[in-house]
């Protein structure tokens, strides 16, 4: 009885680890989040409400991009998605470009 149960468990084991997980690349961008992000707003409380950016450049220092790309569970379509954020001398946003946001998920 003990070999049954131990070969039913890592039968269930080995079938779990085949299961597909969604792949989910960059940042996970909430919308409501996203939309929290207002100008004027200080490099430190983007940063508290998205996390760290997924693109810094060394060229454009005071830009930065939130980028997220997955699979959508429904259709099956990859979704991509992003903020594009730009920073004043003084750390503060002066500009944010949302895109891919069409579903406001």
């Amino acid at each position: 009885m003990k070999h049954l149960i131990a070969a039913l468990t890592m039968g269930t084991l080995l079938l779990g680890g085949c299961m597909q997980q969604p792949i989910h690349q960059g940042n996970r961008l909430a919308y409501g989040k996203v939309l929290q992000i207002q100008e004027g707003d200080s490099k430190f409380r983007v940063e508290q409400m998205l996390g760290s950016p997924m693109l810094d450049s060394t060229l454009h220092p005071n830009r930065v991009t939130y980028y997220e790309e997955f699979e959508d569970e429904e259709s099956g379509d990859m979704v991509k998605r992003g903020v594009e954020i730009v920073y004043d001398e003084a750390l503060r946003v002066k500009s944010i470009r949302e895109f891919g946001f069409e579903d406001k998920q």
